[in-house]
């Protein structure tokens, strides 16, 4: 079970509705839009801002977009952004996470309502379409952002592990173990070309090649993992429903480490004069 602390603009810490299996019911359940904002462990206003960022860095890089920018765009001024982020480094960082979480989030809740995306094919060919093109150029392609990366070791890991490809090489051996993965060849050469594939096929997401036009990449991912990794026989949806739980653990610790990478990089606003200078700098665009 995790849960997460959101942060009150007051700068107090309260529990946020942790995203997790409903042991009283017997059954997960899907995550209202509510609930997943009370999730993501940042509040109202701060998230408006990344939100903002999130757009901004998206159209036109994180090199280029300053903080007065995302500030502008938020509808705050640039000092409020900072109460929060003590640089433009710690709200990238902070951006990544959050954009990070959002996605994980979304998967958790495609599996809940159907369960059967647990079986590889469907797994491979969810995390490939769920997974935002916007972030994958970043974390791939920028170098002004690996910079900031390369220097931030503990969201760096976080991130990491948050990824398409090392969630599912940690969910694997579970589908094995239970059934879902075929269990007649090497575990550790499964997990390497589970990887190897996904690698390609979430990084040929930011490669348009003219050559491949008529190829339906989810078609080819799905035939692909269903060869290679899919016993004969495939499983039930009771089959299905039963490794759910273990697999949503999974989802919520990445969940709890984005929580953590927020936090870590979001310090609490000063109470006092806060509303004011908001009120002046808001005021003042």
């Amino acid at each position: 079970m995790v849960s997460a602390e959101s942060v009150t603009d007051s700068g107090q810490r309260r529990p946020a509705r942790s995203c997790v299996v409903n042991i009283m019911m017997g059954m997960p359940q899907p995550i209202s839009a509510s609930e997943t904002d009370a999730v993501i462990a940042v509040s109202a206003l701060p998230e408006r801002i990344l939100n903002a960022a999130a757009e901004l860095v998206g159209q036109h890089g994180p090199q280029k977009t300053t903080v007065a920018e995302i500030a502008r765009a938020a509808g705050v001024g640039k000092g409020t952004a900072y109460l929060y982020w003590s640089s433009k480094e710690e709200l990238l960082l902070a951006l990544l996470a959050h954009e990070t979480l959002k996605w994980v989030l979304a998967v958790r809740d495609k599996l809940v309502r159907d369960p059967e995306d647990l079986c590889p094919s469907r797994l491979g060919v969810l995390l490939l379409d769920s997974w935002p093109r916007e972030l994958v150029e970043l974390i791939a392609s920028d170098l002004y952002l690996r910079r900031i990366l390369a220097v931030h070791q503990q969201p760096r890991e976080a991130l990491d592990r948050s990824m398409p490809m090392k969630l599912c090489l940690r969910v694997l051996p579970l589908l094995r173990q239970k059934g879902l993965v075929r269990d007649d060849a090497d575990a550790l050469e499964q997990a390497y070309v589970f990887d190897a594939l996904m690698t390609g096929f979430v990084m040929g997401k930011i490669v348009d090649s003219a050559d491949f036009e008529t190829v339906d990449p989810r078609a080819v991912l799905s035939r692909a993992i269903r060869a290679l990794f899919e016993p004969p026989v495939a499983p039930g949806r009771s089959h299905c429903e039963r490794v759910l739980p273990e697999v949503l653990q999974v989802l919520d610790h990445a969940v709890a480490e984005l929580n953590d990478v927020m936090l870590a990089m979001t310090r609490p606003a000063e109470r006092s004069g806060k509303g004011q200078e908001e009120r002046e700098a808001a005021g003042s665009q």
